[in-house]
């Protein structure tokens, strides 16, 4: 199940903001008409920023960049720095963290140059949320922590609220005990004083946690306490979220019904939010529902949508989560070669995170190593001018490099982890490989079974029936006639059998390859009919482009069974093969100039639909376009990684 994991943002209209946001919208724009002054303008687009965030994302964003143009004229560094933070928390909520982290950036720098050490604190805590939310707990609870010692004995209820957001982390980190320790601690302030927008995270948080340690009643009982306290304070993102939780559980315990009206409440209320991020996480949760309903194919369908959202707004936290579910949704469809390639994403999506926080990490420690340096450069300058002060300049010293030390060693123990880490996955992925070569030495021996046994049977059901003909010229000719047919079938048979056993010994091969099988049997068709004109054009740059076996063999029945089909029904005189590249696809046009027909008015046969079916499974598009006296053609269209 998807969780959507929603920590407290902290503006400065936080604790004061209204009941009823649209009232509360309506009487600030309807002040703007009487139009005050500036500083009391760029005040009003500012809370229209913060209340819009729970009604219109997009809404909410222009109205901060009107604010924030306007309170660059005022030079009132407080409001500049407000403005940056109300948007930084539009980002945040939107998923597009690099810019979220921009603005709450800005806003630290504002209100650092000019001493606002609580305003620093604050923004501290929402720029925490940004790394809690891309997933980098080490710098979030840094940020958290900080916030925490400037607060406490000055604002308890920040305190509070910040105390909700680790126990947020150590859930993500599956700490359960520290998660409800800290939560608790939260939710037990926000209940003294009433705080209902706190209470709707807090014990959506807590339900969370119940949930995953399968206790679903306590989550049940947490999600339904939360959504009163979203209702009262109409928070219609916690709203949403939670009528998403609420009905995964209910799709969890097998209530499909349920779930699918939880579901559509949440996307009406996401849809009004105009958050896409935001109904992907429904999505997720309704394609768990198809999985557990064994509906595969419309899970998987949901899976490909979800996927392109999640690439555009670059959120691998989640992306890593679809392709985990993609793999699997494949796999229970058989489609072997798509579950792989998912598979393939998932693992190189995850190592290249894993590869970037060490860099980062990596890059940290050289950077405080080199100021280690510098520093210690300068103060031996200092000792050869002040001497007088050398011996404490020596213990500073020691104490910096003992620290220095402790934080290298530390430092490099958490990379050792790491590779330790990384040494496992690659255990993983040799097994991997060692499992594809058993399944390889398999199906070369089922190929050489093929061959020897069923091959040598049907050539000896061959001589059988020559030997029948021959060997009693008295026999009727209708029986000669059968026995014709008959050897004629068994040796169709022996070459489609010699052409599945090609395809099986060959894990991947070049369309070089593929054109040979494809001259052999044009020349066979031609040899049949030599009233028809064959024509096979295939382009230079298409012979290096790479299959695997089951687009090989997919690619070739079809372009078998196209031609076979213009000879049959289509009373041409020229069939045309050709096979062109267009810059990342390959292009395979059958056209023959026979009677035609009106594809509208025509059902599909077997034969077109399984062709169609063949070229869908590799991932292709198949099309029939066909006008009666003027012949049909079959276009098929593939695009693929190693063209």
């Amino acid at each position: 199940m998807s969780k959507k994991i929603l920590f407290f943002l902290l503006l400065f209209p936080f604790f004061s903001k209204a009941q009823d946001i649209q009232a509360h919208i309506n009487s600030l724009k309807a002040e703007l008409k009487i139009k005050p002054n500036l500083e009391r303008t760029t005040q009003i687009y500012s809370d229209l920023t913060w209340d819009y965030m729970d009604v219109s994302l997009d809404s909410a964003i222009v109205y901060g960049e009107k604010a924030l143009a306007l309170a660059h004229k005022t030079k009132k560094h407080k409001l500049i720095s407000q403005c940056y933070s109300n948007l930084g928390g539009v980002y945040l909520r939107k998923e597009n963290f690099k810019k979220s982290e921009e603005n709450y950036q800005k806003a630290i720098q504002i209100r650092t140059t000019n001493k606002d050490f609580e305003g620093v604190a604050k923004a501290k805590i929402n720029i925490g949320n940004v790394f809690a939310s891309k997933q980098e707990y080490v710098s979030a609870t840094k940020y958290f922590i900080e916030a925490i010692q400037y607060f406490e004995g000055k604002n308890d209820t920040i305190v509070s609220l910040t105390k909700g957001n680790l126990g947020l982390i150590f859930y993500e980190m599956k700490n359960f005990p520290k998660a409800i320790k800290y939560l608790e601690e939260s939710t037990d302030f926000l209940k003294k004083n009433n705080m209902q927008q706190g209470l709707c995270h807090t014990y959506l948080s807590l339900g969370d946690v119940y949930l995953d340690k399968k206790d679903t009643l306590k989550a049940l009982n947490s999600y339904k306490i939360s959504l009163e306290n979203c209702k009262s304070c109409k928070d219609n993102l916690g709203i949403s979220t939670l009528n998403q939780r609420i009905g995964a559980v209910h799709s969890a315990k097998g209530n499909s019904e349920n779930a699918k009206k939880y579901y559509q409440i949440s996307e009406k209320l996401l849809k009004e939010l105009n958050s896409e991020i935001e109904q992907t996480n429904v999505m997720l949760s309704k394609s768990e529902d198809f999985i557990q309903q064994k509906k595969y194919r419309e899970a998987y369908e949901m899976l490909l949508q979800v996927k392109k959202i999640h690439k555009e707004y670059h959120s691998d936290r989640y992306l890593l989560e679809t392709y985990k579910k993609l793999t699997l949704v494949c796999l229970y469809q058989e489609m072997k070669d798509s579950s792989a390639f998912y598979f393939n994403q998932y693992a190189s999506l995850k190592d290249e995170k894993l590869k970037a926080s060490v860099l980062e990490q990596t890059a940290e420690l050289e950077t405080k190593y080199e100021t280690a340096k510098k520093e210690k450069l300068l103060l031996q300058k200092e000792v050869e001018s002040k001497r007088k002060t050398a011996t404490i300049i020596i213990l500073a010293l020691v104490a910096f490099f003992i620290a220095l030390v402790g934080f290298l060693i530390y430092r490099q123990l958490k990379l050792k982890n790491q590779q330790q880490q990384q040494e496992f996955q690659l255990k993983s992925a040799i097994a991997q490989i060692e499992t594809q070569n058993k399944l390889h030495e398999q199906r070369l021996a089922i190929s050489r079974d093929l061959h020897d046994n069923i091959g040598a049977q049907l050539t000896f059901i061959i001589s059988s029936v020559e030997n029948l003909k021959f060997g009693f010229p008295g026999i009727e000719e209708k029986v000669k006639t059968h026995l014709s047919k008959i050897s004629d079938f068994t040796q169709t048979t022996i070459v489609e059998l010699r052409d599945t056993i090609w395809a099986m010994n060959t894990n991947e091969f070049k369309f070089e390859d593929l054109s040979s099988r494809i001259y052999n049997f044009i020349e066979k068709a031609q040899s049949v009919r030599e009233n028809i004109r064959f024509q096979f054009v295939i382009d230079d740059n298409v012979k290096e482009a790479k299959f695997s076996s089951l687009e090989g063999i997919n690619l070739y029945r079809t372009i078998q069974e196209a031609v076979n089909n213009a000879m049959k029904y289509a009373d041409a005189d020229a069939i045309t093969v050709h096979v062109l590249r267009e810059i990342e696809t390959i292009k395979i046009e059958i056209k023959d100039n026979g009677k035609g027909f009106d594809a509208d008015e025509t059902d599909y046969g077997n034969g077109l639909y399984n062709m169609k079916k063949r070229i869908e499974e590799i991932g292709g598009t198949f099309q029939l376009h066909s006008e009666i006296s003027k012949g049909t053609t079959v276009t098929v269209m593939l695009t693929h990684k190693n063209w």
